[in-house]
């Protein structure tokens, strides 16, 4: 098993990089990150994991239109000279990945979808990288999903993102109530489920509903002996303390 890690920042890649076997670092395409990284900074990040046999993994984590099609794969052609890996969950960039002969670098990650291993085989054709488990089914299913597929993205650690799409709705809610609030720290609230408060966020790719808390397998962390990668998202509390 091979843990990554998010970063929040740069100055704590020093930090980071004796505990972890790669980072994550979101970019201008990812809808949800712990800091947004330009072309160059990623570069210069790269350069540091790679004198550490360390890996980069760039989050592409947005809903794509079609007029992204090309702003996107010319981004990962940024890249034409570093060995980083993509995590998306769209599958126009897997597309976009196969047109440029780099699904190797591709970690499909389309959040609830994919349950068991049949599900899992069917992506084996695309001789990804990995391909990621929902965190809906119970740990024992994702135990037996790792006998049968070794190659498993699998979030251990973070906020899980439950709902999302390319739809402004707290705008629209904004707009339609008539009242006036910031989109900062904004939590949704069902009117029969009073303790279960899910984090809402609204960017230019859309809305995104996450469940409430963090989730945290590393208690059962035996039970995913076999993934192959073991994602820890929003690691830090803060920069002074690791979990």
């Amino acid at each position: 098993m091979k843990i990554i890690s998010s970063l929040k920042n740069k100055e704590m890649i020093n930090k980071i990089i004796p505990f972890v076997d790669g980072i994550t670092l979101g970019c201008q395409f990812s809808a949800y990150s712990d800091n947004l990284y330009s072309v160059q900074e990623i570069k210069d990040i790269y350069q540091i994991l790679a004198k550490n046999n360390k890996k980069t993994f760039i989050l592409l984590n947005f809903i794509m239109h079609e007029n992204d099609i090309d702003d996107v794969r010319n981004f990962i052609n940024e890249f034409e000279n570093e060995e980083v890996y993509f995590i998306f969950q769209d599958l126009g960039i897997l597309r976009i990945l196969l047109s440029l002969n780099k699904t190797k670098y591709g970690v499909y990650h389309p959040l609830t979808m994919i349950t068991n291993y049949r599900d899992l085989k069917e992506y084996e054709m695309f001789s990804l990288d990995a391909v990621s488990l929902s965190n809906e089914i119970p740990l024992k299913d994702v135990e037996l999903c790792s006998n049968y597929c070794k190659d498993i993205f699998y979030l251990g650690f973070g906020y899980h993102p439950m709902y999302q799409t390319y739809r402004y709705l707290l705008s629209l809610y904004k707009e339609h109530s008539g009242l006036d609030f910031t989109n900062d720290n904004l939590m949704l609230q069902e009117a029969t489920r009073e303790n279960d408060r899910c984090p809402i966020i609204e960017n230019k790719y859309g809305t995104i509903v996450f469940r409430n808390g963090v989730i945290s397998n590393l208690e059962k962390i035996e039970l995913l002996e076999n993934v192959k990668y073991l994602y820890l998202d929003s690691i830090f509390v803060d920069e002074n303390k690791y979990l």
